[in-house]
């Protein structure tokens, strides 16, 4: 198995040198995190020139940008990599050699979580506006972003037939999977736990609670309850397909 998940990570980083799009695309989570060292002055000049504080809303803030809004990229890099695979017949391939049959999915759900969850982790610490401590407990969090990544990567590569409408329907969808996802930080009602009809609820709903001092479990449990699942029958959807 080791050996089978070294000769897709070779045919990965083969993939990524020669593709400066998705280089490009893999980078996103680090400028999202150098955004946020403009935060301090953004705050100070709300403050002083509009008597707003931002204070309140840094979580919400930092969610968007170090939490779900890496979901997109990192789940764009997967799916891309997922359609140069079908557009090059190598799922096809993948059926006649001797690796199990579950080796790929596997490897490409297990990177792309790892992935997401160092890259969000190294993100978080890169801002300077999250407390070390705040970014140990948001480890979780980071890997219920991983599991989401590889639900948009899979759901891409079952969609789109090639890289212009994957990135197309990652557009498409943005608002309601990295915008909508937000509104509840403005509202504290029962009724608002139908906002976990979007996968990438649970991420942020977690983070606020850390941020808070909370107990994020329960959000992490649902979120990657639901997340694992969608991610299997995306998975499952893709591997039906004829490649």
């Amino acid at each position: 198995m080791a050996g089978v998940a070294a000769a897709y990570g070779r045919n990965d980083a083969r993939s990524i040198r020669r593709d400066s799009l998705l280089l490009g695309v893999a980078a996103g989570p680090f400028m999202y995190a150098a955004a946020m060292w403009f935060l301090p002055a953004l705050t100070r000049y709300l403050d002083r020139d509009h008597g707003f504080d931002l204070v309140p809303y840094h979580a919400l803030v930092l969610s968007a940008f170090v939490v779900i809004g890496p979901v997109a990229v990192l789940g764009a890099v997967c799916g891309l990599l997922l359609i140069e695979d079908k557009d090059q017949r190598t799922l096809a391939a993948l059926r006649i050699t001797p690796a199990p049959p579950s080796s790929y999915p596997l490897y490409r759900a297990g990177t792309t979580i790892a992935a997401t969850a160092l890259s969000l982790t190294a993100s978080m610490a890169l801002t300077g506006q999250i407390e070390a401590e705040v970014v140990a407990a948001s480890v979780p969090v980071t890997l219920l972003c991983g599991l989401n990544a590889a639900a948009v990567g899979f759901g891409l590569a079952a969609l789109a037939h090639n890289k212009v409408e994957a990135l197309a329907l990652i557009r498409a969808i943005g608002l309601l999977l990295f915008g909508l996802p937000l509104v509840p930080f403005f509202y504290d009602h029962p009724a608002l736990i139908a906002f976990g009809a979007i996968p990438t609820y649970w991420p942020a709903k977690a983070f606020w609670e850390i941020w808070d001092g909370g107990n994020p479990w329960p959000y992490l449990a649902a979120g990657a309850l639901y997340a694992g699942s969608l991610a299997w029958w995306l998975l499952r959807r893709l591997a039906s397909q004829k490649h």
